[in-house]
C-alpha cells in the first residue's frame, strides 16, 4: 500500500515537472546602436513578454561581435545590418532568416577625419580605421567609390569601434568609419569633422534582425511576436518619448538630446512598413545581391550570392 503510494506521489511529480517545464528563452545578440534599442525598450517594458515570446538580449561591442555569437552558437540570432548577415553562409554559420528590419541608416553611418582633412578626396593615400571584416568596410568602399577613388587609394587597418578615439587621437588613423554612440564620443570634442554619411547611399544600409533557422521552426510564431513586440516598442516611443528616449540613451551612455538627435540620423521602420517591404521579396533580394556582390568585390567574402534568395522570412 505503502509502495503504491509513494509510486503515485513520484509519477504526479514527474507530470507536475513536465506541465511546468520553462521553455528556454530565443537569446539575441545586440550592439550598441539607437535602432536596436528598441529591442531594449521592447525587453524593459515587458512588451516581449506580452506577445508571448521569452527573449533573451545578449549585449555585445560591435556587429562583428554580434555575427561572431552567432557563428559560434553562443546565441539564436544577432541584430546587424544586412551586410553582416549575408556573411553568416560564407562564413560556414546555421542557416539564419532576416526577420525583422530595424531601421535604414540615414546619416548615422559616418567617415569623421580631423578638421584639417576637408573631403573625402583628400584622404588618397591616408590610413582609414574601420571594422575590415563588418559593415565599415562596405560604407568605406561605397563612400569611395562614390566620391571617384576605390579602396586602393587607401591604406585600411582594422579598428574596433571601442579603440576609434584613441586611434584618431594619437594619429595612428587620419579617418574613422564609425557609428553612434561612438560617433558621437568622438565628435564632441569639436576636433572632427564629418566627410561623410550615409545619407549618400540612402536605403542602403538596411538595420536587421535575424535568426536561426531552425529556432524558427521550432517556434513558428515567434515572427509574429517580435513583431508585436517592435511596435509596441515603437508606439510607446511615440506616446512618451521622454521616458523611452530615456532608458535606451542612458545604455547607449548618450545624453538623452544626443541620443535623439542619432534618432533623427535613420528611419525606424514600423511594422506596417516591414510588412510592405517583406512583400517586395524582389526589391529586398536585388538591395542583398548588390550588398554580397559588393562584398565579393572586396574580398570580405567568397560567394556566389545565391544564398540570398534564402535570406528573407517569408510568411506561409
Amino acid at each position: 500500500m505503502i509502495k503504491g503510494i509513494i509510486c503515485l506521489l513520484v509519477a504526479l511529480l514527474f507530470a507536475g515537472c513536465g506541465q511546468n517545464k520553462v521553455e528556454e528563452p530565443v537569446t539575441i545578440a545586440i550592439n550598441p546602436w539607437p535602432g536596436y534599442e528598441l529591442l531594449y525598450l521592447a525587453k524593459q517594458k515587458g512588451f516581449f513578454e506580452a506577445a508571448g515570446a521569452n527573449i533573451e538580449l545578449v549585449q555585445v561591442s560591435t556587429l562583428s561581435d554580434a555575427q561572431r555569437a552567432y557563428l559560434t552558437g553562443y546565441v539564436d540570432g544577432f541584430a546587424s545590418t544586412m551586410i553582416e548577415a549575408i556573411q553568416v553562409a560564407p562564413l560556414g554559420g546555421k542557416p539564419i532568416k532576416i526577420v525583422l528590419l530595424a531601421d535604414y541608416s540615414d546619416g548615422g553611418d559616418v567617415i569623421i577625419a580631423p578638421g584639417s582633412i576637408e573631403s573625402m578626396q583628400a584622404l588618397k593615400g591616408e590610413t582609414i580605421g574601420c571594422e575590415v571584416s563588418s559593415l565599415g568596410i562596405f560604407v568605406l568602399e561605397r563612400a569611395l567609390r562614390l566620391h571617384g577613388m576605390q579602396l586602393d587609394d587607401v591604406r585600411v587597418i582594422n579598428v574596433e569601434q571601442g579603440a576609434a578615439a584613441s586611434a584618431l587621437g594619437i594619429g595612428k588613423i587620419d579617418a574613422m568609419v564609425t557609428y553612434p554612440p561612438y560617433s558621437v564620443e568622438i565628435q564632441s570634442s569639436g576636433e572632427y569633422r564629418e566627410l561623410f554619411s550615409t545619407k549618400e547611399i540612402p536605403e542602403e544600409v538596411l538595420d536587421t534582425l535575424s535568426i536561426s533557422s531552425s529556432v524558427l521552426a521550432e517556434h513558428p510564431q515567434l515572427v509574429a511576436q517580435i513583431h508585436q513586440a517592435w511596435q509596441m516598442a515603437m508606439d510607446y516611443l511615440q506616446q512618451h518619448p521622454d521616458d523611452a528616449i530615456g532608458i535606451m540613451a542612458k545604455r547607449e551612455g548618450l545624453l538623452a538630446a544626443d541620443f535623439k538627435a542619432a534618432l533623427a540620423d535613420l528611419k525606424l521602420l514600423s511594422r506596417e512598413e516591414q510588412n510592405k517591404l517583406f512583400a517586395q521579396g524582389d526589391k529586398l533580394t536585388q538591395l542583398g545581391y548588390s550588398v554580397c556582390e559588393t562584398l565579393v568585390k572586396i574580398e570580405a567574402i567568397e560567394s556566389d550570392c545565391g544564398h540570398v534568395d534564402e535570406l528573407f522570412y517569408r510568411a506561409n
